[in-house]
C-alpha cells in the first residue's frame, strides 16, 4: 500500500465551477513528487483571469500562470500517471488532503470527468480502487478535545514548519510530517493502520 499526500490551489472556493491552478502531492513510500502549476480554463477563456484575493492568499499570478503553467489536460494527465506509477507498484493508493471530503477530492473526480470526455479512460480501473482519507476527519478523531484542526492549528500542534502556505507543495510538505505524527497515534488505538481501515473508522 502507498500513502500519496496531495493538495491543489484552486481559481475560488466553489467546488463545482472553479479550477485548479496548482497540484502538489508526494508519495509518502517513495518521496516521488509531482507540482505543476495549471492554467485554468478562465485563464483560457477569459481575459480576467483569477481573482486578486486569490494571488493574495497563494502568490500565484495570472503572469505566472502564463509563463510557468501547463495546459490543463498535460497538467491532469501528468499528474494521473505520476499516480498510476504508484498504483501499479504498489496496487493500491492511500490519497489524504486535508479537508480533501469536502474540497480537494471534489476537484479531483471533477478532473477524472474532464480527462474521461477526453477520451483517456486508462485510469478508471485505479480510481475504482483508491481510498480518499480526509486528514481532517483524522485530526478530529485523535484530538477530538481541541477546538481547531485546520493545517495551521495541526503545525502549531505538532510544531511543523510550513515553508509555503497555499502553495501546493508547502502545504503537502507540512501535512506530510502531521500524517507521521497522526498515524503514530492511530496505531496506538488500532493495529491496522490501512488506508481501508482508517476509511472504515472516520467515515461510520
Amino acid at each position: 500500500m502507498a500513502t500519496v499526500i496531495y493538495d491543489f490551489e484552486t481559481s475560488g472556493l466553489n467546488v463545482y465551477k472553479e479550477d485548479v491552478i496548482e497540484i502538489g502531492a508526494k508519495c509518502i513510500e517513495t518521496d516521488k513528487v509531482y507540482n505543476s502549476l495549471v492554467i485554468p480554463m478562465i485563464l483560457a477563456k477569459a481575459k480576467q483571469g483569477i481573482p486578486s484575493k486569490i494571488t493574495e492568499i497563494t502568490g500565484i499570478t495570472n503572469d505566472l500562470l502564463k509563463k510557468q503553467g501547463k495546459k490543463t489536460l498535460q497538467a491532469f494527465l501528468e499528474f494521473f500517471n505520476f499516480l498510476l506509477d504508484i498504483y501499479e507498484q504498489y496496487h493500491e493508493i492511500t490519497l489524504v488532503a486535508h479537508n480533501g471530503l469536502s474540497f480537494d477530492d471534489i476537484f479531483l473526480r471533477r478532473m477524472l470527468r474532464y480527462v474521461q470526455g477526453e477520451g483517456h479512460t486508462e485510469f478508471d480501473e485505479m480510481f475504482e480502487n483508491i481510498v480518499f482519507i480526509d486528514s481532517l476527519l483524522l485530526c478530529r478523531y485523535i484530538h477530538h478535545n481541541r477546538r481547531g484542526h485546520s493545517m495551521k492549528d495541526m503545525c502549531a500542534l505538532y510544531n511543523v514548519t510550513n515553508q509555503s502556505a497555499h502553495r501546493a507543495m508547502g502545504d503537502v510538505n507540512a501535512l506530510v510530517e502531521i500524517w507521521s505524527h497522526l498515524i503514530n497515534h492511530f496505531k496506538q488505538l488500532h493495529a491496522d493502520c490501512s488506508g481501508t481501515h482508517l476509511k472504515y473508522v472516520l467515515y461510520l
